[in-house]
């Protein structure tokens, strides 16, 4: 029997997480922690969750009157964050106080009760971009975050690093690449691509569309970060699946799969501000030192059936 604390269990991730749990460990107490915002899905999780919080993590007595409640937790698992970039560099304050406060809470009800792991997910934009040939990121790679939302996460890596080392807690970091996958909100590049061919409209593309982004399932980022879990140290792990595209490649796969013309469906728009050129992720630590392999290692099927989902 174990009792989980899944933070962020209504959003992208952290509900598919909360399904992975579900379906592979039924006996185990799930408790899920969500503010309820507007990337939020609660019904994708309903019945899933033996209890469910809905406030922000800033709301720290909030948080201290759930530790004080609850039975001591055997894994934290913290997906909590905003996450959109564009978002970050509209308003970045709101991204330092849900990344950055809102993990430091979370840090310090974790300290005080001396039990159990937590697992903080963070992304493999803290380590800033690579160009077209340069070497993947390792977890030695010095972060170098160039976003605000990067900048946000990698405060909050920083802060469970030293809370790892001032006070000897037991905390496993895990930076993934992009995500795509079922239940993803409608501003993520994939569901705005489909959303966006299904209606006949445009396409937003930054820039030239050359920019590189690695491609992993959610199912397989969270087999990985189970692996982390249950066999990890407390250092950092990268989980990546070496599926390397770049935007234009993808919306033409989407696009084909769709039967749809990209000449026609496309439209380039002004690059974003500071736009990271490439993310890769060397993942060989995980695989050799957990034993961890990806399961959905065919991109193109895995995409056809995501377009036959949200269609």
């Amino acid at each position: 029997m174990r009792n989980i604390l899944v933070t962020g269990g209504y959003g992208f991730i952290g509900g598919n997480f909360i399904r992975f749990l579900r379906d592979n460990f039924p006996q185990y107490r799930i408790v899920c922690l969500d503010k309820n915002g507007y990337a939020s899905n609660k019904n994708y999780v309903a019945g899933l969750c033996d209890k469910e919080y809905r406030f922000d993590l800033v709301c720290n007595k909030k948080l201290d009157m759930l530790f004080e409640t609850e039975d001591k937790f055997d894994y934290i698992f913290h997906f909590a964050a905003e996450s959109h970039v564009d978002n970050s560099i509209k308003d970045p304050s709101i991204f330092i106080q849900s990344n950055v406060v809102g993990t430091q809470n979370l840090l310090e009800c974790f300290r005080k009760a001396k039990y159990g792991k937590m697992i903080h997910i963070s992304t493999d934009e803290v380590y800033g971009h690579l160009g077209q040939n340069d070497p993947s990121f390792l977890e030695s790679t010095r972060i170098n975050p160039r976003s605000p939302y990067a900048a946000s996460k990698a405060s909050s890596d920083l802060l469970c690093m030293a809370y790892i080392n001032t006070f000897d807690c037991n905390i496993s970091i895990t930076r993934c690449c992009n995500n795509y996958g079922p239940n993803q909100h409608s501003e993520k590049f994939i569901p705005t691509i489909i959303k966006s061919l299904s209606k006949n409209k445009k396409i937003p593309i930054y820039g030239e569309g050359l920019n590189i982004r690695e491609w992993i399932h959610v199912n397989d980022h969270n087999l990985a970060v189970w692996a982390v879990a249950t066999k990890g140290k407390n250092e950092v792990y990268n989980i990546g699946s070496g599926v390397e595209l770049t935007n234009i490649e993808l919306v033409s796969k989407i696009c084909k799969i769709m039967d749809k013309g990209l000449d026609e469906s496309a439209v380039f728009v002004e690059d974003r501000l500071g736009h990271d050129f490439r993310y890769s992720i060397d993942c060989s630590k995980i695989k050799e030192e957990l034993s961890y392999e990806p399961l959905y290692t065919d991109f193109n099927e895995q995409l056809k059936e995501l377009v036959e989902e949200y269609v």
